[in-house]
């Protein structure tokens, strides 16, 4: 009966750590595969406490089965189960004798709410750290060039988007109306401002001038499918001087929904463009 209640407490603990490595380190791992991975690390170390060589290899049999052999996954996932033990032991190290002091037969159950605690905190605290890491890589400054005017824009590069123009396949940007208004030829903003894509989908209507540089872009969204017209820019600029790829832009009237504050949403090839630019920065 000893043996099972030390093998039980052994696999808890395995069980919140390998869970708080498999949600930092994105492994995708199933509840009942980090289970089964907790008790194939439990149980060697529970018949074999004092061997080094058995808490190794128990470490990586646990670790394995885990998150897989695949060698960079499973690195990447075992650095994290190590961190995540080395600070769940330390905050443990820090209460054992409160604890002791507390509850003395709840002991084990304590330490386990403990580590858990400590796990959760320290998994917020990373993910919060690492999107807006991630949200920095995605962002920057720009320069936009249409009608014969640059303008500066704050931009977001949007992973999720993949729109292009029908015809050429070039990447469609979104822009934010209000932040380009006062550049529009008077001319121009008229008429896009009367346009309905639900009444026309012509471009007749506009002054010619404008319409070789104009496409009509569909667009799929979850209230369905719509039109909006594109415009072809000049140059784009992002963070210094290296170009986007010619596309267009579609302007929208609400802007609430961009993400960071940005001015425009940019196509997902941008993000080429961005990391080349940074590259640079980071390597001089």
């Amino acid at each position: 009966m000893y043996g099972e209640v030390i093998v039980g407490v052994n696999m808890l603990f395995n069980f919140v750590i390998l869970s708080f490595a498999n949600k930092v380190g994105n492994a995708g791992a199933t509840h009942r595969r980090l289970l089964l991975a907790s008790f194939v690390g439990a149980l060697p170390v529970t018949l074999f406490p004092a061997s080094f060589i058995v808490v190794l290899v128990s470490f990586l049999a646990m670790t394995v089965c885990a998150f897989g052999r695949v060698y960079e996954s499973w690195k990447k996932s075992a650095v994290v189960v190590l961190v995540g033990a080395l600070f769940a032991g330390g905050m443990l190290t820090a209460f054992q004798y409160r604890i002791h002091a507390i509850l003395g037969s709840y002991t084990v159950l304590l330490y386990a709410v403990v580590a858990y605690v400590a796990l959760y905190l320290f998994k917020k605290n990373w993910l919060d750290v690492r999107t807006v890491r991630r949200l920095s890589e995605l962002t920057g400054k720009s320069n936009l060039k249409i009608w014969g005017e640059t303008i500066r824009l704050d931009i977001f590069v949007d992973t999720g988007n993949s729109c292009t123009e029908p015809l050429s396949g070039a990447p469609v940007h979104f822009v934010s109306l209000k932040a380009i208004e006062n550049t529009i030829p008077d001319d121009l903003k008229e008429p896009l401002l009367l346009w309905n894509p639900s009444e026309s989908t012509s471009l007749s209507e506009f002054p010619s001038a404008y319409q070789k540089d104009m496409r009509l872009v569909r667009l799929q969204t979850v209230e369905g499918q719509s039109w909006a017209i594109g415009f072809k820019f000049e140059k784009w600029l992002v963070e210094g001087d290296n170009a986007l790829h010619p596309g267009y832009i579609v302007l929208t009237k609400s802007s609430h929904h961009y993400p960071t504050g940005a001015d425009a949403i940019l196509h997902v090839s941008a993000m080429e463009t961005l990391n080349l630019e940074r590259g640079a920065v980071h390597a001089a």
